[in-house]
């Protein structure tokens, strides 16, 4: 391996930070990971993002207007599920 010094802004800090606690990973890993997927990605092109990266990007980007749709989403699925 080659060391190397980077620098990041406190957000991308405090962001990497808080990563590499809930994945029980060291930071130095993850920007490894993130290194990867950005050069594995067509050139000019965002980094291609796996597909739990995408569903969790999407997760509070919705409204239903169900205010208890937490509390019974097996009721209202079952309805979808009768048309």
């Amino acid at each position: 391996m080659v060391r190397l010094l980077v620098q990041f802004t406190e957000a991308q800090a405090k962001t990497l930070r808080t990563e590499s606690r809930r994945r029980k990973q060291p930071m130095a890993a993850l920007v490894r990971e993130s290194v990867d997927l950005h050069l594995a990605a067509p050139s000019g092109k965002k980094a291609a993002l796996d597909k739990w990266q995408r569903a969790k990007l999407a997760v509070g980007g919705f409204r239903s207007g169900v205010k208890d749709l937490a509390l019974n989403h097996d009721k209202y699925l079952g309805e979808l599920k009768s048309w």
